[in-house]
Parts: structure tokens; C-alpha cells; sequence
């Protein structure tokens, strides 16, 4: 176990070398926890971060939602495997496949649910699930994963529906408070009551672009409604812990029976997903560390600021970094990988491999297989092959990025001139991380692929995934 002064020397490097303008960095070990604290909660004022400052989770927001629905399967308000029509108005006469979802599925992204929820106008989760019966399913629900902040948008509404209470009011009542977790909601949210934070101060955002070394403040709104379930969370590193606390035996109350925290880290899918996690639960990633012990958590971010938990309930142990960057989630991935080689393994996603990328006649035959359009929801994008053999990816609003393909059907993505700033490691952050392919499990033939986050996009022809 590294010592403290490791630590924080650690941190400290890592928020320089990756432009972090602020960072928290919370342990639970052995029972106690200790914060590490680096930099400013804006540059522009020059404000010290404190353990106090508040960071958004993101999508770490989840835990929250996951935790609140499975208090209703405790109550018996509602089954994990019954379809959820019957519990929604708005679904009760409506045809579509939503209705026949289960809590199971919404809450481990098995659905077959596109990623985004439509926000245009900023309905109400009722609004937005009642216009979402009829969506159009990835994959076969409960066989394949694909992140979906709709499942979450779901689940929020169905919350609501069952205890009539607003997902803050809820989550307030029943998960925040008795956690003794400070809390608010992202950016100015002008119907959001105020947390247990009182006047502690929510961090500043800022866009890294690190071939560049450029640093902006980045202007974050409120969510819109139908996103609160999913990512509206602000809280602290140590909040976070307390939050997670009844899975590694923090001090606190039981919020909920331990066969049901259980249950919650149980893998849906032990499918690897590539860039994101080993396995899914209800409401947390699994991942494994060099030992092979299973961690549990959950990452997020927003368009200024990143969030990583992981907790090892059989050791306690558990630790939260939070960071106000895009590239905070550069800087994690590579502060867990040297806690690693100080001999402190926590469990996370992997460096990928190093295959040699395919070429010639084996790129040209792998090309005819996965050149094509892939959808998921209203957005699309395409893979296609340039004159000289190179496959490139086109998506709209990006620039064309080139697609780098393995053995295997895994990909990289390629979008900043190669060597900048002398170092591959700070590229992109998406020149990083290790995309796939997938097969269609009834043809065999390549029915899909997984970008970021582990979101589906379905080949266009294929239907749903099985």
C-alpha cells in the first residue's frame, strides 16, 4: 500500500501532467478516510479546492436511481423481472416494446434502449416516457448491453409514478440524507431545492484538449428534466463514499437489506465492454484489478468535469477521484495505474492491448465485413473504406476520425495528428480506449458496434441485435 506522501505526490504530478485545474481524491482504508485535495475549483477566480467543494457525478447519478428502485423491490412496490406497463399510465394503453421492459433490464442497461431520451422543450419524465413507447429496441431485451441514459429516464418516472414523490424529494428522503451525503443538483436547475450542501461551493468546469495543452471554462446548464435520474448529482469525493458506504461496510444506516446491495453488484452481462467496464450490475460496473478480485462502481462525466468510484466490499476499501476536466478521465486511468505498480491494485479498465493493426489482404477482407451504417436512435454513423485501403469513421458534428482495426474486430479511433506533443498518451481521449465490433448472435455476421461508453449502434439491415 502506497504511503500518503505517495499519494498525494501522485496526484499532484498527474493534475499537472493531465491539466487538471482541481481534483479531490478520497480513501476509505481499514475504516478510516483520508482526502486528497490538488488545485483551484475555477481558474478564473483562483479558489482553493477544499474537501468541502462540490463535484458533479454524472452519470454516477445512477447509483442513486439504482439504489431507489431496488428500496421499491424491497418494499414490494415493485418486481424486479415484471414488465413495467402496468405501473405507468402513460404505458398502460400504449403499444410499443417499453411496456414489456423490466426494472432488471432498465436499471443493467439490457433494455435494448437507445442511449438519449428527447429532451427538445425540456418535458417532464412523464411527457418523455409517454413519447418514448413506441422507440425502436437495439437488441432483444435482456440479452445484449447497450448504455442507455433512457433506462434511467425510465426509471426515474417510474419512481415518481410509484411514490409519488419527485426523484430529488426521493432521493433526498431516502438515500441522501440518512448517508449524510451533501448534495445539489448540476449547474443552476431553477425547481431544484437545495441540498445538505448549504453554502458549500459547486466546482468550475473546463474543457482539456491535451495535444494542445488548452484549458476552457466550460458553462454548464441544469440537466433537462428527463436527464435528472441519470446525471444531476453534485456532491464531494467523501460524499461519494458515504454514498456507496453500504456496500463496503461504512459506518451508517441500512438503506437497504445486504441480499439486495448483493444483488445490485451481481453481473447481468460478464461480456467484456470494451473501454468501460468487465461485467454490469444494477446500477454498478464490475471490474477486476491484477489480482483478480472483483471492484464495483460506477464512472461519469459532463462537458467540464469527471467522477470515478471503485469499492472492494470484502476489504472495505473503497476511493472516489473527482476531477473539474474533460481529461480527468486520462488522469484516473492513469493514477490507478500506477497506484498499481506501487503495489495497490484497484480494480479498473485495463490498458488495451497492443495488437498490431490489421493490413493488407486482412484489412480488406475484415473492411467487407464491417464497412456500412450503424444507428442508434436518430444519430448515424458510417465506417468506410478510402482509396488506399484505410478504414475511416464518419460521425455528424465530428471530424472523420480513422478507424484502426485489430484482430478480433476491436478498434482504436484516430483523430490528432500522430505525435502530438511527443506522446500517444496524450491524444484524444478516445485514442485510448478499445472499441468492438459485435456479432449477431443468430447470423454470425457483423450486426453492430460499441463507441464510447459501451452504446450499441445497430448495422442498418440488421434489426435487432439477438
Amino acid at each position: 500500500m502506497p504511503t500518503e506522501s505517495d499519494v498525494s505526490a501522485l496526484l499532484e504530478r498527474l493534475a499537472r501532467e493531465y491539466l487538471v485545474p482541481g481534483a479531490q481524491f478520497a480513501v476509505r482504508h481499514r475504516g478510516e478516510v483520508r482526502t486528497f485535495l490538488h488545485g483551484v475549483a475555477a481558474r478564473s477566480s483562483g479558489e482553493p479546492v477544499t474537501a468541502d467543494t462540490l463535484f458533479p457525478l454524472g452519470s454516477t447519478t445512477k447509483l442513486v436511481t439504482a439504489t431507489l428502485l431496488m428500496q421499491l423491490v424491497s418494499d414490494g412496490d415493485i418486481e424486479l423481472d415484471a414488465p413495467i406497463g402496468p405501473l405507468l399510465p402513460e404505458l398502460a394503453e400504449a403499444p410499443g416494446p417499453l411496456r414489456e421492459s423490466t426494472v432488471r433490464q432498465l436499471l443493467s442497461h439490457t433494455a435494448g434502449l437507445p442511449d438519449m431520451p428527447a429532451t427538445e422543450h425540456d418535458p417532464s419524465l412523464r411527457a418523455c416516457v409517454a413519447a418514448g413507447a413506441g422507440v425502436e429496441l437495439l437488441s432483444e431485451p435482456g440479452r445484449v448491453f447497450s448504455y442507455s441514459n433512457l433506462g434511467y429516464t425510465v426509471a426515474g418516472r417510474l419512481l415518481e409514478a410509484v411514490t409519488g414523490l419527485s426523484w430529488w424529494d426521493a432521493a433526498r428522503s431516502f438515500v441522501l440524507q440518512p448517508l449524510g451525503v451533501p448534495s445539489g443538483f448540476l449547474g443552476a436547475a431553477p425547481d431544484a431545492p437545495g441540498g445538505l450542501a448549504g453554502p458549500a461551493p459547486q466546482t468550475a468546469q473546463h474543457a482539456v484538449h491535451l495535444p494542445t495543452s488548452s484549458v476552457h471554462p466550460v458553462e454548464e446548464p441544469g440537466l433537462p428534466k428527463a436527464l435528472v435520474p441519470a446525471g444531476a448529482l453534485v456532491t464531494s469525493a467523501a460524499g461519494l463514499l458515504r454514498l456507496s458506504g453500504p456496500h463496503h461496510g461504512a459506518d451508517g444506516p441500512d438503506v437497504l437489506e445486504p441480499e439486495l446491495l448483493e444483488e445490485m453488484r451481481r453481473p447481468v452481462t460478464d461480456a467484456p465492454l470494451h473501454g468501460l467496464a468487465e461485467g454490469w450490475g444494477l446500477g454498478l460496473a464490475v471490474h477486476t484489478d491484477g489480482a483478480g478480485r472483483r471492484w464495483y462502481g460506477h464512472d461519469g462525466n459532463t462537458g467540464g468535469a469527471t467522477c470515478a468510484l471503485r469499492f472492494h466490499p470484502e476489504s472495505g476499501t473503497a476511493v472516489a477521484l473527482m476531477t473539474n476536466a474533460t481529461s480527468g478521465r486520462q488522469m484516473g486511468n492513469q493514477l490507478f495505474e500506477e497506484l498499481a505498480a506501487l503495489g495497490w491494485e484497484i480494480g479498473r479498465v485495463p490498458a488495451p492491448a497492443g495488437e498490431e493493426p490489421l493490413a493488407g489482404a486482412a484489412l480488406r477482407a475484415a473492411a467487407d465485413e464491417v464497412c456500412g451504417a450503424y444507428s442508434s436512435g436518430a444519430e448515424t454513423v458510417k465506417v468506410r473504406a478510402e482509396a488506399d485501403g484505410r478504414l475511416v469513421l464518419d460521425r455528424p458534428q465530428l471530424p472523420p476520425a480513422r478507424l484502426e482495426l485489430h484482430p478480433g474486430l476491436t478498434f482504436r479511433l484516430r483523430t490528432e495528428p500522430e505525435g502530438a506533443r511527443g506522446d500517444a498518451r496524450h491524444g484524444s481521449d478516445e485514442s485510448r480506449d478499445l472499441y468492438s465490433f459485435v456479432r449477431d448472435s443468430r447470423t454470425g455476421r457483423v450486426g453492430g458496434m460499441y463507441l464510447s461508453g459501451g452504446r450499441l449502434q445497430v448495422r442498418e439491415g440488421t434489426g435487432r441485435l439477438g
